[in-house]
């Protein structure tokens, strides 16, 4: 699998586990441990709408992320 095929999976993999947990906002944002995913698919998955809270949890953003410039 290439690099771009294999971050596509985690990023997919990583927002179902978020909307299975239903950590869909702040309020219910939980910790890695408690998704059972590494902390490196999560910041891998920041640029696809996940978010973390100031205490290090993440949720799955309902804002659509910022473009990076190019």
């Amino acid at each position: 699998m290439s690099g771009d095929a294999t971050i596509v999976v985690v990023v997919t993999r990583t927002k179902e586990r978020l909307k299975e947990a239903g950590a869909t906002s702040e309020a219910t944002a939980k910790t890695p441990k408690e998704l059972g995913l590494a902390k490196r698919w999560l910041i891998t998955s920041s640029h696809a709408g996940v978010a973390v809270t100031k205490d290090g949890r993440y949720y799955l953003s309902s804002k659509k992320p910022k473009a990076k410039p190019t």
